[in-house]
């Protein structure tokens, strides 16, 4: 049985400050999508870990798959191997959490056919140790995160048609992050303020726009059409509509050799 590993959007990022160790003090929030990588799982008679998928030159051992496996392991009930395939659709440095929700997709499905029994926190916890995006894909919902990502609020909203835009280029994160120019004292919104496109502001998309022109060249055309928004810290690009036909009126508007795609909200289960 296949599973979606679903695609994340930010709807909006704010930087509200630094840690001491580095790291970036945010409020964000996660709009899961109905569309992602999908990822196939088979117990295997012998106690191996077989990971099959277009992951380009990365090595087995440094895919948050496979170190989300090794978390789990000390854990399982069941002492049997797993083989995985994965199906890549969600393009690498894109920001919308690939591989993230792989490791928290394997985290979920590996809990329940290895019998861990661990608890939702017990996998969160779990979860962020792999990365700041990561428990978003335990908790499997849409959500506003504030800390550096990992405290989570699940939050449903209205549900919209999503084009994603993905320009021909990946974003180095830390180069974003690092910017001078990046404002680092926000302002929190309130939670419900998330239903107000006026609030869909990212701190990271000037940074962006400044340091890569492929991307500042498609949102500055596509913003002729509908508003345009980035999710994280790019590089897609993408609006929103409430209807179906709206969303494909936007496509044919956007030049054709765009790589787009047309995706709804994720319902929350």
């Amino acid at each position: 049985m296949k599973f979606l590993s679903p695609a994340k959007i930010n709807l909006m990022l704010k930087v509200l400050g630094q840690r001491d160790d580095g790291y970036h003090l945010l409020q964000t929030y996660f709009q899961l999508l109905d569309w992602g990588d999908y990822i196939e799982y088979s117990l295997t008679e012998f106690d191996e870990i077989q990971i099959n998928g277009e992951f380009g030159t990365l090595k087995q051992e440094d895919n948050l798959i496979y170190k989300a496996i090794k978390l789990l392991e000390p854990y399982r009930k069941v002492f049997q191997g797993v083989k995985i395939n994965v199906q890549k659709n969600i393009p690498q440095g894109s920001g919308l959490g690939g591989g993230s929700s792989n490791a928290g997709t394997t985290l979920r499905i590996l809990n329940k056919k290895w019998k861990c029994q661990l608890t939702q926190e017990e996998l969160q916890n779990m979860a962020v140790t792999l990365g700041a995006d990561v428990p978003i894909f335990i908790l499997n919902k849409s959500a506003m995160a504030t800390g550096i990502g990992e405290e989570l609020t699940p939050y449903p909203i209205n549900n919209y048609y999503y084009v994603l835009i993905f320009p021909n280029t990946g974003i180095v994160t830390a180069n974003v992050f690092a910017s001078k120019t990046l404002n680092r004292n926000q302002t929190p919104i309130e939670l419900s303020d998330i239903n107000d496109k006026s609030q869909w502001k990212n701190a990271c998309l000037p940074v962006v726009l400044d340091i890569y022109p492929e991307v500042k060249d498609i949102y500055n055309i596509a913003s002729n059409f509908a508003p345009i928004y980035m999710s994280g810290t790019g590089s897609t690009l993408f609006s929103s509509f409430k209807s179906e036909t709206q969303a494909l009126q936007f496509i044919e508007q956007c030049p054709h050799h765009w790589k787009t795609v047309l995706c709804k909200s994720k319902i929350n289960q």
